[in-house]
């Protein structure tokens, strides 16, 4: 099933797409007075807002028209036109592009990877020794300049994507180059992975060959964002462009870049395109400064929809009490984690990263700073899941506490002391740390790590010194920086001299970590059903941390971990490898890699004068499937719209 070949309504795995903020917000003492009267009404049509809403009969039970521009409010800018490019990689290319660039695959709401039957026909594994996948083309597909999608664009993929070890010609050359054309791309994709498992990718007419040298189970993953490599040949895999570029980033899709600034961006049909045509003729995207800017537009008509990446109580008040506005409240697959160092000589013991776990409230935290937005948001249990996804692990009735130190290497684990609350029984992959502090569980650990505790509280080093911990925070995700902010407090209380660093990007903190410059990172990751991406977050096999795609920012090695990771990926069979990747997690929580903290929530809102918009938070986001977004009418007019 195609999101583009043939027209779908979205359907929401559940639990996952939940009550509109509206009839959420008729529940809270705090927004009752403010949205009572909005809750569950239909609005009355208001010549101000929208387009197509002037001269409409109040109340008028519209329906979908054919035509027109619709306006769509973010809140972030994309930063180049490539992004598969390290400097490409963000939400704001990857929504914007969606509708314009080819994948052969896309997850769709149900967490289901399917293909997409505009863009192939056909894909399969049709030998496993070496593992060979063929891809059948659609024939009628094609870049918006009228060249057909073929296999040299697969092949430009791979090459500049296989890792700096592999080589590049930086040209895509013949369909059937191998790893000997050239001298390599020196890490500037945002991942290696699979691509680097591969050994040839050939193609004749509408066929296209890959065959690899190691399985890779989650092959479905690969070559996403297709780019039209007659083009790239002649810019470079990563050009000098400051946002997305129509003379580079050809459509083959529904929509195809009229025009880019640095603050709207102008989507119009693709005249080319050869599936299903879209209801609107053009989709305009406004660049918000916050998302309070993104209130005051979706409340004033200014846009027709809002997708804030980070968002507020003034953002859902305001939402909510207009009466013409729709929202709704969703988890995203992102989730947040504090990093520790694994070589900062502080955080190189195992044991003092669990202490250091023990001393922070993740109950408390999660309460004080996404609780007010979402009360199902609970402290995460999984390192490679989001609390939204189908694989992440279910909820343990009773109360589950860990052990008070790992298991030492090769050896037994120790016996649980008799006074000791926190070593009740063994960790379960649904309850594998405690929800909330437990202080007198990381004090036995901090003292046999030689640790002191002076009369004042304060932790000193075995050499007597005050204990120190710098934390680099990602300021620029929301919900990191407020995480931040708490755990230095609560570690500062406990008895340590915390400090947060404040860093502005994802990146700049984990550098940041992985320098040791700091012991530990408050950022966040996001996951997919394709979980072999565990092993750039944790590992070393993609190469140091930010080369290649490696986010290994806490420089953990573990041979136990890689060889567990590796058997996983390797695994065709998802149930083979799914118990698997449960051992790899509860090596994660034994060695305290990092403190999972929580799944981040995001919000939706749209004008009551349009139908069809929906997000999916497991693939190509809030454009992944346009086609259906339409402007209302009402019923017995014109289905047209002006534009």
């Amino acid at each position: 099933m195609s999101h583009r070949g043939q027209r779908r309504e979205p359907r929401w795995p559940a639990g996952l797409w939940r009550a509109s903020v509206l009839r959420a917000a008729c529940a809270s003492a705090a927004l009752a007075a403010l949205v009572l009267a909005g809750c569950g009404t239909t609005p009355a049509a208001d010549p101000s807002r929208g387009a197509g809403a002037a001269g409409l009969p109040k109340d008028a039970p519209w329906v979908a028209g054919i035509g027109g521009t619709l306006t769509l409010g973010i809140d972030q800018a994309p930063r180049t036109c490539n992004p598969n490019a390290v400097a490409g990689g963000t939400w704001a290319a990857s929504t914007l592009l969606a509708p314009i660039l080819p994948s052969p695959f896309i997850v769709n709401p149900d967490e289901e990877s399917v293909y997409d039957s505009a863009v192939i026909t056909q894909a399969e594994v049709v030998n496993t020794t070496p593992q060979t996948v063929v891809y059948s083309l659609n024939p009628s597909a094609v870049w918006s300049d009228g060249m057909p999608i073929s296999a040299q664009d697969f092949a430009y993929a791979w090459r500049h994507q296989q890792g700096s070890s592999s080589g590049s010609s930086g040209s895509s050359g013949s369909p059937g180059a191998g790893p000997a054309a050239g001298t390599g791309t020196g890490g500037t994709s945002t991942t290696t992975l699979g691509y680097r498992d591969i050994s040839s990718v050939t193609g004749s007419g509408r066929t296209v060959t890959v065959v690899f040298k190691d399985h890779f189970a989650d092959w479905e993953m690969l070559f996403h964002d297709l780019l039209p490599s007659q083009v790239m040949d002649k810019v470079g895999w990563d050009p000098a462009c400051q946002t997305v570029n129509p003379r580079i980033d050809l459509s083959a899709g529904p929509f195809e870049i009229a025009r880019s600034t640095a603050h709207e961006v102008e989507l119009v049909r693709n005249p080319h395109w050869w599936g299903q045509a879209p209801d609107l003729d053009r989709i305009v995207v406004r660049i918000a400064s916050s998302s309070s800017q993104l209130a005051q537009w979706i409340t004033k008509g200014t846009v027709q929809a809002a997708a804030p990446t980070t968002f507020d109580m003034q953002f859902l008040e305001q939402v909510a009490g207009d009466p013409a506005v729709s929202s709704t409240m969703a988890l995203t697959t992102r989730f947040v984690q504090l990093e520790f160092s694994t070589t900062a000589p502080l955080t190189s013991n195992a044991a003092v990263r669990r202490a250091l776990a023990l001393e922070i409230d993740r109950q408390g935290l999660v309460d004080q700073v996404v609780g007010w937005a979402d009360s199902d948001v609970v402290p995460a249990a999984s390192h490679i899941y989001a609390q939204s996804q189908g694989a992440y692990p279910g909820p343990t009735p009773p109360p589950i506490q860990v052990q008070e130190a790992p298991p030492p290497k090769g050896g037994s684990p120790p016996a649980p002391a008799a006074s000791s609350q926190a070593s009740l029984t063994s960790p379960t992959p649904s309850r594998p740390f405690p929800p909330t502090a437990d202080p007198t569980a990381a004090a036995r650990l901090l003292t046999g790590a030689g640790y002191t505790q002076a009369a004042s509280g304060a932790w000193l080093s075995p050499t007597g010194a005050p204990v120190a911990i710098d934390i680099a925070v990602d300021q620029h995700d929301q919900w990191a920086a407020q995480a931040g902010q708490v755990i230095v407090d609560q570690l500062d209380t406990a008895g340590f001299a915390a400090t947060e660093v404040p860093e502005p990007d994802a990146t700049s903190a984990g550098e940041a970590l992985a320098t040791g410059s700091v012991q530990g990172a408050v950022l966040a990751f996001s996951a997919t059903p394709y979980p072999t991406e565990t092993e750039s977050w944790y590992t070393t096999l993609l190469g140091p941390p930010g080369t290649d795609g490696s986010q290994d920012w806490s420089n953990f090695d573990d041979p136990a971990l890689d060889q567990l990771l590796e058997r996983a990926g390797r695994q065709l069979n998802p149930v083979t490898a799914a118990p698997l990747y449960t051992q790899a997690d509860m090596l994660l929580w034994s060695q305290m890699v990092s403190l999972p903290l929580f799944t981040e929530p995001n919000v939706l809102a749209w004008s009551s004068y349009t139908t069809g918009i929906s997000d999916n938070p497991m693939d190509a986001g809030l454009l992944w499937y346009p086609e259906t977004w339409a402007l209302k009418v009402p019923p017995g007019s014109s289905d047209t719209v002006p534009g």
